[in-house]
């Protein structure tokens, strides 16, 4: 659990600053506790105000924010203070973190868009549309069982449980890039399914 998030920004003194930054992100490369305590209430505040611009919404701004700083524990020892500062560094990580949240949301959006659009145009107009509705779900369940079970795992956590794909990563303890390539192969091979219908 991350510490809670102070309200203030950076302090003013630069260098001083600086200096103590790289200290602490020296110190968290050891797992100091202690030091990554610290260094979150000095850059929580501004990274949350950076990727809240990005992302425009709390939920994911926060998740991004927790994603950050768990990368930072994890590889703070890849710092190289001869590149730049430390905040800095945090700020490449988070802004990294939100770009990919964004595509995310994009590649989930189209996936769901997609999907939509099969059943539309494959769905003749009828008087009753709530047994239209059971045969459609039917369509889909039948589809998913045809899958891997990796794929249909990811794809059901992202698509009918709303979990981010850094979610269902954690939730299946597989690397992120596993679970994005899971779920795309799974919603080909949906389509495909679909389209052979």
């Amino acid at each position: 659990m991350l510490p809670e998030r102070p309200n203030p920004a950076l302090p003013s003194n630069g260098e001083e600053v600086g200096v103590e930054d790289k200290r602490l992100l020296a110190e968290v490369a050891v797992k100091n506790e202690v030091a990554f305590t610290q260094l979150y209430r000095r850059f929580s505040a501004p990274l949350f105000s950076m990727v809240y611009q990005i992302l425009g919404e709390q939920k994911d701004t926060e998740d991004t924010i927790q994603e950050t700083f768990v990368q930072i524990w994890k590889r703070a020892d890849a710092y190289d203070p001869t590149r730049g500062n430390a905040f800095s560094w945090a700020v490449m990580i988070a802004r990294n973190k939100a770009i990919d949240r964004i595509r995310s949301r994009q590649r989930q959006h189209h996936a769901t868009e997609v999907i939509t659009e099969e059943f539309l145009n494959q769905s003749p107009v009828t008087e009753n549309m709530e047994a239209e509705q059971n045969d459609e779900r039917t369509r889909v369940r039948r589809a998913l069982a045809k899958l891997p079970v990796d794929q249909r795992q990811a794809l059901e956590l992202a698509f009918f449980r709303g979990l981010t794909h850094a979610e269902v990563s954690t939730e299946l303890k597989t690397p992120l890039g596993t679970i994005k390539a899971r779920i795309r192969r799974g919603l080909l091979s949906l389509q495909d399914f679909l389209k052979r219908q």
